[in-house]
């Protein structure tokens, strides 16, 4: 896939040149910065992260695992002592607690894997090491040659722009 990259020194400039292309109609934009900022996230239109979803299913997944464990195995061999409840959930919260949270953990990361495609084996061809360091990058797919983009990553304050760029 071909586009335009840009590449800005600043922060406010990055910001910008985003709201201007995704007012212009340009939603898939893959954008580059060398510290997470919540300022780029809004401009990008990501209003939650999908993984706390991954980290809720992962935390019931395992409460009721272990729920299910220790009772089905309470029932398979029952141990019964002067008329107490065969299953009694006092004696199961510790390993109920326990998954709850590795479930949460498992899920969460793997929710972090799925959504950021670090699956992926290779890094995008519009990577540069200066998005790493101090510098931040605006990638526009499909708008190879584009004059009408190249201006308006130009005006926005781009201190660089490479038109013809494969990702």
């Amino acid at each position: 896939m071909s586009g335009i990259l840009a590449e800005y020194d600043s922060v406010g400039a990055a910001i910008a040149g985003i709201k201007r292309l995704r007012a212009m109609g340009h939603d898939d934009l893959e954008v580059f910065s060398p510290i997470p900022y919540e300022g780029l996230e809004e401009a990008m239109g990501i209003v939650s992260s999908p993984v706390r979803r991954w980290a809720l299913i992962g935390g019931i997944t395992g409460f009721v695992t272990a729920y299910a464990l220790t009772a089905l195995t309470s029932l398979a061999y029952p141990l019964i002592t002067q008329g107490k409840p065969i299953v009694s959930l006092p004696a199961y919260f510790i390993i109920m607690f326990e998954l709850t949270i590795l479930f949460t953990g498992l899920f969460g990361f793997a929710g972090v894997m799925f959504h950021t495609r670090k699956t992926r084996r290779r890094i995008s061809g519009a990577y540069r090491e200066s998005f790493s360091v101090d510098r931040y990058g605006v990638f526009v797919p499909g708008e190879a040659g584009s004059a009408i983009v190249e201006g308006v990553m130009r005006d926005t304050g781009a201190v660089a722009v490479e038109p013809e760029v494969s990702a």
